[in-house]
């Protein structure tokens, strides 16, 4: 069982894999990526993942055919090579090498990139207490259901939390409309329906966010999609946040207010049963 890396068609240990300083994925930020998370060697929702991963590469106008990069394939083979069980598999596609130049030349040749590594367990800490989390103002561009590999806005903000003491943000524009976190989804519990904010262009149309809406239907909780304010947020019975790795995750303060009784909630811990249930029978 070893960390994995597939670069243009070769495979190595991570520490060996190297991509050209001219990439214009390093120069620009100019390329996507997904997320796939694999139990016991199986990949969950992959077709998902792809899907998406096909529409933000339309959305820049990455020109792929992906029938020909076969990445189901790759990806299978990558958790036959490495053997790690539980793991994270990362995709990334870039437009390719090229000297410097804001001008995208013609015939460039998309870098791939594929990683495998252990899937990162969410502390049993976090899973029973939850998270505090703070808002910030969403200062990203309005393209955010591409998943771009630009991400430094996402990242000075997790990491300002982080260094503030709480454990995650959440995103709220100036107005005080709710988007999401850094690297997850944002859904509400009021009165034992789920609310999320729109899946408009302005946040990523999150995998497992799917997932929860099946799930929540499944458990017999309403579901609606629609601008979620700060006050509702403050105000909720339970929040919590979806993502790949974290899969369901309460939140239990915002800004140092309780959410509900500061305790991840019943809600919650039902939907993440379920969501456990579906890995358990891909």
């Amino acid at each position: 069982m070893a960390d994995l890396a597939f670069v243009n068609g070769t495979w190595s240990p991570i520490g060996d894999a190297r991509v050209s300083i001219e990439d214009r994925g390093f120069q620009f930020g100019d390329g996507i990526y997904e997320v796939v998370a694999a139990y016991h060697g199986k990949p969950f929702l992959l077709d998902r993942h792809l899907a998406r991963l096909k529409r933000s590469a339309e959305a820049i106008r990455l020109e792929l055919d992906f029938s020909v990069l076969s990445l189901d394939s790759i990806v299978l083979d990558g958790l036959r090579r490495s053997d790690l069980g539980d793991t994270m598999v990362y995709l990334q596609i870039t437009r390719g090498v090229a000297p410097r130049s804001h001008v995208i030349p013609p015939g460039l040749i998309p870098t791939v990139v594929l990683t495998f590594r252990p899937l990162p367990r969410i502390p049993d800490n976090l899973r029973r207490f939850g998270l505090k989390a703070r808002t910030v103002i969403d200062d990203r561009w309005d393209r955010c259901f591409i998943k771009a590999i630009t991400l430094l806005p996402n990242v000075l903000a997790k990491n300002e939390a982080l260094q503030r003491g709480y454990d995650e943000a959440i995103y709220i524009t100036e107005s005080g409309e709710v988007r999401e976190c850094p690297s997850a989804n944002v859904f509400i519990v009021k009165d034992g329906a789920l609310r999320l904010p729109p899946r408009d262009q302005t946040i990523l149309h999150g995998v497992t966010q799917s997932v929860i809406l099946e799930c929540a239907e499944s458990i017999g909780a309403p579901c609606n999609e629609e601008p979620c304010d700060l006050d509702l947020l403050r105000s909720a019975d339970e929040v919590f946040l979806s993502s790949t790795i974290s899969e369901v995750l309460g939140i239990t303060s915002v800004d140092d207010r309780p959410i509900g009784r500061g305790l991840v909630g019943p809600v919650t811990r039902r939907l993440h049963d379920a969501f456990i249930a579906k890995t358990r029978s891909s």
